[in-house]
């Protein structure tokens, strides 16, 4: 059986009862306890609060925290360029490695830089990957065999994949709030690896990248879909950052929402929007 470990108290006036925060183990709640009820707080926790307890939760069968590390930290790539003719671009090799530094996989890439084009991510215990072995395709990994599951049909002028992201649940959480406690809830099981994001371009339109939703929910059936309906977004990517960085999901009440930072141009003097394709 598994269980938390949550502290709470009742109210003198109306008899309420407040909760403090859960841990894992009693001594972790016991050590709270007295961090709220105690010391330079234990006049105003005596003024209003008939009793403090730490209540023994039962939490079998609930959602589990996904462990770490993450999965893009699980794994990585070695890379290695292959050279053609002079009058083509070069191709990429890549190996998939994991923690251990022991390759899992690999796929060769028919383009000559990777960009950002390798997220691992998980579905319950299952481990995949978004790869793009293909200039213009989107393709889903299983790390555990390597091979492709789901994937987009190559198209010479089609969209252009540089970079994934697809949001984890330590992405959106920070583990404070842990299943079985007053205020978790279903939002707080989410994200589970069903969606994604692809920035990138249709080929030749290469100025700025463009952002997409990738439907990841079927990919386990060899289901991939991949829609824009964001509309025309000029995402403002940036090497040093995180994709969580300027892609910002939030759960709330069964929906998510979601916050792209984006680029957008000014003309200095007259302050005229140069970027016309958002007005």
């Amino acid at each position: 059986m598994s269980k938390i470990y949550e502290v709470r108290s009742v109210s003198k006036s109306d008899k309420k009862i407040h909760h403090w925060g859960a841990k894992k183990t009693r001594e972790g709640a016991e050590t709270l306890l007295v961090e709220k009820s105690t010391g330079d707080k234990k006049k105003w926790a005596d003024k209003y609060h008939a009793s403090w307890w730490v209540e023994e939760i039962d939490t079998t069968g609930m959602f589990e925290i996904p462990s770490l590390p993450l999965p893009r930290e699980r794994f990585t790539t070695n890379i290695s360029i292959v050279e053609t003719a002079p009058e083509y671009w070069n191709t990429l090799r890549i190996n998939i490695v994991n923690e251990a530094g022991e390759r899992v996989a690999g796929y060769d890439r028919n383009y000559s830089n990777m960009y950002r084009t390798f997220e691992p991510f998980r579905q319950g215990s299952k481990m995949f990957a978004l790869i793009s072995s293909d200039y213009t395709v989107t393709s889903v990994m299983d790390l555990e065999t390597g091979e492709i599951v789901a994937s987009e049909t190559p198209d010479s002028g089609g969209f252009c994949p540089v970079g994934f992201y697809v949001p984890d649940w330590w992405d959106t959480n920070d583990g404070s709030i842990i299943p079985g406690q007053k205020y978790w809830n279903e939002d707080s099981e989410e994200p589970k690896g069903n969606f994604g994001f692809v920035w990138g371009c249709i080929w030749g339109d290469d100025s700025s990248w463009k952002v997409q939703f990738l439907d990841l929910s079927q990919v386990q059936k060899g289901i991939l879909v991949r829609d824009e309906r964001f509309g025309y977004i000029e995402l403002a990517t940036n090497e040093k950052l995180d994709p969580k960085d300027f892609i910002d999901c939030q759960f709330y009440d069964g929906e998510c929402k979601v916050t792209f930072s984006v680029f957008s141009q000014y003309d200095l003097k007259s302050g005229k929007h140069e970027r016309h394709e958002f007005d």
